[in-house]
């Protein structure tokens, strides 16, 4: 791990007053001192490297240049502010990031008064941006408001629609589109190649083709027309993108080299003393500086802990419920022609790296854009194919609207596949997957299913590509165990049917997906695996009313253990069927505990730490069941 006084200027930056005191000249080197600890934070902590080594120059100059916080700087999803918590007096803490009681791998207004907006979902920045800089106006203020966002994030329609608003409103904002020609995945869309590609326009060539003739007879010909061929693309991306945002109402500059401090300094001068809505197109490269990452900026978008020295990844590769769900959707595809599947710039985060390869036709990476996903989900269902949309729980809030209207108004036959569902490890309050039971068990139409390891796993998807209805697995952020107990589920998934793990005389444990696991090995340990009747629900919307009833009228006492947040989730579902029947059957008479999440935001740790705090891994469940049961 870094030292920060073998650092030569950068341990001596507490602040971005510090850096406007280092000669512009000598600024290159604290570039590369910024990126070497990156570099060896990230090869310890894990993280998003390839996007912080490609913004780095950028982020400094902005610094340099603006005066933060009365400068206001506001980073679209935010991974890429590994640079901007460096120069805002946090190197100290750096080696926490993404630790418990560490530092957040994004913006966190606690954490700094530079911290202006907390983003962890794309396209957010351009609307809270307007908002900041409207607001700026109300008050007569003269500070400047930077959004930085990236060319991937332009494909989500809220980044749009604040395009549409920001040319209605009189504002000075600034807007920086970071063009590092692929933001997660590679980019889908036209707004997107736009910014990445040259013009093939043929009277453009056409004129380029004359000039160089002419330019040819010349006796410095060759030597003109050489400039011209190394000016020519340069030329080409600045009048595509330009004439597109000049039409949206912004003034636009650039394209800009975005490792070239000198011109980046030019640039963000010149761009103080200009009036009106302003977009800046920065070309950079992602993974700047360490070659893995130039090399593979996907594999080092989230990484965890590799050797710097070869760019490997220092933990084993296990077997992850991403991957299974990846391997399920192939196996599958073999069988049944008519399954695609869309995912929206997540291809290896949701383990469709494979799938996208074997069949490229069946496959559609929509950019980052969740509601588009779900709506063109529910045109192929409409026409005949059974897409599966694989979405971060996180990510699926974003489409919410178009589950409800799009999906389950409509009754398609849509499967969505629910990755990071739970508590997810490192990436705090933004990436927690633990309202989407929540929002989706009142969904009329809807069915949502729970596995606990490979086996059901598979056994859900097979039944949930012939059930002709929206069909929702979640499944959690965590490694498959090679080997588990055979009694805890099993093949035989129905919708509405539960699975009994034991059966015994003392109480009901309540439970679904890998939490099962943890329960049953807490009963182990308790020597008590006989004693209590263990429910694995599997199905969770809709619930097998009739067996938890049974077994409600034979116990005084039922605890529910869950991974989700207790508001509204199935706990809530079991309270309201215990009371519908209590209405008109006397004869439930258990009494009912709950050990839930709390209605609160999860912070950061490792998804261990968190389990252990919110007493969800073996220690706690033996508390609480004896506690709540003994």
């Amino acid at each position: 791990m870094y030292n920060t006084n073998d650092l030569k200027y950068l341990g001596n930056i507490n602040s971005p007053d510090d850096l406007k005191k280092i000669n512009i000249d000598k600024l290159n080197i604290v570039a590369d001192e910024i990126r070497n600890v990156i570099i060896d934070t990230v090869s310890e902590n894990g993280g998003h490297l390839a996007s912080n080594l490609g913004i780095v120059e950028l982020t400094m100059m902005l610094h340099y240049i603006f005066n933060s916080p009365n400068d206001k700087f506001i980073f679209d999803v935010g991974h890429q502010t590994y640079t901007h918590k460096i120069l805002t007096g946090r190197l100290k803490e750096f080696d926490t990031i993404r630790k418990k009681d560490g530092l957040s791998g994004f913006p966190k207004r606690i954490e700094s008064m530079h911290d202006i907006a907390e983003t962890g979902h794309a396209s957010t920045s351009l609307s809270v941006s307007l908002g900041v800089e409207v607001a700026n106006k109300y008050y007569n203020s003269k500070n400047f408001v930077v959004a930085i966002i990236g060319d991937g994030a332009m494909t989500g329609g809220l980044a749009l629609e604040a395009i549409n608003n920001i040319s209605h409103i009189p504002n000075n904002l600034i807007v920086i589109v970071n063009n590092n020609e692929m933001s997660i995945g590679n980019n889908i869309g036209g707004i997107s190649k736009s910014l990445n590609n040259t013009i093939n326009d043929r009277h453009v060539q056409d004129m380029s083709k004359k000039i160089k003739e002419a330019i040819g007879i010349l006796p410095f010909g060759n030597t003109a027309n050489e400039i011209i061929r190394r000016l020519e693309g340069s030329i080409r991306n600045f009048i595509a993108p330009g004439i597109i945002f000049r039409d949206l109402g912004f003034k636009y500059f650039g394209p800009v080299d975005g490792h070239d401090i000198k011109e980046l300094a030019n640039i963000f001068n010149q761009v103080k003393s200009v009036d009106g809505p302003i977009i800046i197109q920065i070309n950079t490269k992602k993974g700047k500086g360490y070659k893995p990452a130039e090399e593979h900026p996907e594999s080092f978008h989230g990484t965890g802990s590799f050797h710097i020295s070869t760019g490997k990844l220092k933990s084993n590769k296990v077997k992850t419920f991403s991957s299974v769900a990846g391997d399920i959707i192939i196996n599958e595809a073999l069988i049944n022609k008519s399954i695609v599947a869309i995912t929206a710039a997540m291809t290896a985060g949701t383990g469709l790296t494979d799938f996208a390869n074997k069949y490229p036709d069946r496959f559609f990476d929509v950019g980052i854009a969740e509601g588009h996903a779900s709506s063109f989900a529910s045109g192929l269902s409409i026409n005949g194919l059974i897409p599966v949309l694989f979405l971060y729980s996180t990510f699926l809030q974003r489409a919410y609207d178009q589950v409800i209207h799009d999906i389950a108004l409509m009754n398609l036959h849509i499967i969505i596949m629910i990755d990071r569902a739970g508590i997810v490890p490192d990436d705090g309050e933004t990436h927690q997957g633990i309202f989407d039971i929540a929002y989706l068990r009142i969904i009329p139409n809807i069915v949502i299913l729970s596995p606990t390891n490979d086996k059901d796993f598979e056994a859900m998807f097979n039944l949930a590509s012939i059930t002709k209805s929206p069909f929702a697995i979640r499944y959690p952020k965590d490694k498959i165990e090679n080997e588990y107990p055979k009694n805890i589920t099993t093949t035989n998934i129905s919708i509405g049917k539960c699975h009994i793990v034991t059966e015994g005389s003392e109480a009901i444990i309540i439970s679904y997906s890998t939490t099962v696991n943890t329960i049953y090995k807490a009963l182990e340990k308790m020597g008590d695996t006989s004693s209590f009747t263990l429910i694995n629900l599997l199905s969770l919307k809709p619930l097998d009313e009739e067996t938890l009833i049974k077994y409600f009228k034979k116990h005084n006492k039922v605890l529910i253990i869950e991974e989700a947040i207790e508001y509204g989730s199935i706990a809530s579902a079991i309270l309201e069927l215990i009371n519908k029947n209590n209405i008109n059957d006397n004869e439930i008479k258990s009494k009912v505990y709950i050990h839930a999440l709390p209605n609160t935001f999860i912070e950061t740790a490792t998804r261990a730490e968190l389990l252990h705090k919110y007493g969800l891994d073996e220690e706690g469940i033996i508390n609480i069941i004896k506690k709540y049961l003994k």
